[in-house]
């Protein structure tokens, strides 16, 4: 069975199939053509030249090539084709990162030193007392009032403030993609309460002074807070995976909950006298508190067919409601068995991102680290490439996921199996478009 190209092999065929057409041409014009074992020859030495070169200046590249075409004109293929990395001559993977901003790894990746592991702690316990003393001042007896409180209010979002702009001037990628952080905007939001404050007098008024104002900064401030804790819960992940993995069974089952209710609001409302269910909205609320065993009983059938109606209905919601609890609790012990590869992922990716690589890199990073280069990374190989990664794994946790991340059970990952549990969609357009290219080129 052939084994289909993959990208970079691809790219290497190319590369080497314009060359061979470049000498091909240059040998036509001197006035003879050179054999075809001559074009591969010269074809394969400008493919391992550009694999030697590939930390080289871009100048002595643009020599190179200079000697191989009339009046010292270089394509644009061969400048495109400079621009690439060499699989086989990464000098060190992780060189790039003292060229992304050590503040922006300081802010968002508490693995990346000591240093950040505080700055996280610190700042996660800052914001809860400050929660906990915006409740405190809602209370009837508030230990501070007046301006006091509110210049320790707004000493608080400032602060906050400076931790986002920070951010902002410490990220490297476009702006647009900051913006569209939800993290980031909860941090701007964070800081609206201090212009509130600004305008009502510094102070916090009183429900019958301002009632906006006072709402505002009383029940709006904490849960905004709140919110900002986010962002260093990384095992948030594993809640929303859950939801992701269900959604479609919810849905499902939301569907038939609303059927439910519907048909038996509707028989109360028919078979009930309008004194004690008026209207159908009124009905629909009974129901719905019903089948969620709330049962608060401002709103009750008087009569036995009524009675006989809710009673059935009371039994198919037991039945019924039991089927989500189990669809998710069965979804949360399976992701809870995996959650170390989930997270794993997780705080994986979010270094790559602050290192600045993407799933295209990843390739490169997988023959970084096969010291034996045969294709697949044994367990001390993994280990490795974990440990220099600074994700925030140990050892015996590494162990089990080399474990999950060996598909076939053969002792070792290979690239697929590392970028499929990696990227999955990136996998998906690397790999299986490249396979699709490859069975075309061969059909043809």
């Amino acid at each position: 069975m052939e084994h289909l190209p993959l990208p970079n092999t691809l790219e290497t065929q190319d590369s080497a199939r314009n060359d061979m057409l470049r000498v091909n041409a240059i040998a036509t014009q001197g006035g003879h053509r050179p054999s075809v074992n001559s074009s591969m020859n010269s074809a394969r030495r400008s493919n391992k030249t550009d694999s030697e070169s590939s930390f080289e200046s871009s100048s002595d590249d643009d020599d190179d090539d200079a000697g191989l075409y009339p009046n010292g004109q270089i394509p644009s293929n061969s400048r495109l084709r400079q621009k690439r990395v060499s699989n086989a001559s990464m000098a060190d993977f992780f060189k790039r990162e003292p060229a992304v901003s050590r503040v922006w790894l300081f802010l968002e990746d508490p693995d990346s030193g000591k240093a950040a592991y505080w700055f996280a702690a610190l700042s996660n316990y800052f914001v809860c007392t400050s929660i906990i003393f915006t409740i405190w001042q809602a209370s009837s007896g508030p230990p501070l009032s007046g301006l006091a409180e509110g210049i320790i209010q707004i000493s608080v979002e400032v602060l906050l403030l400076l931790e986002f702009a920070t951010r902002w001037l410490a990220s490297s990628g476009p702006k647009r993609d900051f913006v569209k952080n939800p993290y980031n905007l909860i941090d701007l939001a964070a800081f609206v309460p201090t212009i509130v404050r600004l305008a009502s007098g510094i102070r916090t008024p009183t429900a019958a002074e301002n009632p906006a104002a006072h709402y505002l900064l009383v029940c709006f401030v904490p849960v905004i807070r709140q919110l900002k804790l986010v962002r260093r819960f990384q095992k948030l992940q594993l809640l929303l995976h859950v939801l992701t993995t269900v959604f479609d069974a919810l849905k499902l089952l939301l569907f038939m909950v609303c059927l439910i209710v519907l048909f038996f609001a509707a028989v109360l409302y028919i078979v009930e006298p309008n004194d004690a269910i008026d209207t159908l909205p009124t009905s629909i609320w009974l129901c719905i508190v019903t089948v969620t065993t709330v049962g608060y009983g401002d709103v009750a059938p008087s009569t036995w067919p009524g009675r006989i109606v809710a009673g059935t209905l009371c039994f198919i919601s037991v039945l019924f409601m039991a089927m989500p609890l189990s669809v998710l609790g069965n979804a949360m012990s399976q992701t809870w068995a995996d959650r170390h590869r989930i997270l794993l992922m997780t705080r994986t990716r979010a270094r790559l991102k602050n290192l600045g690589y993407s799933a295209d890199d990843m390739p490169k990073l997988f023959k970084k680290f096969d010291t034996d280069n045969n294709g697949e990374l044994e367990l001390e190989e993994f280990c490795d490439l974990v440990a220099a990664m600074k994700v925030g794994v140990k050892p015996h946790e590494a162990s089990e996921l080399f474990m999950a991340f060996d598909d076939d059970g053969n002792g070792g990952i290979d690239e697929r199996e590392f970028m499929k549990a990696l990227f999955p969609l990136d996998y998906r357009r690397m790999y299986r478009r490249a396979s699709g290219m490859t069975f075309g080129t061969f059909a043809a």
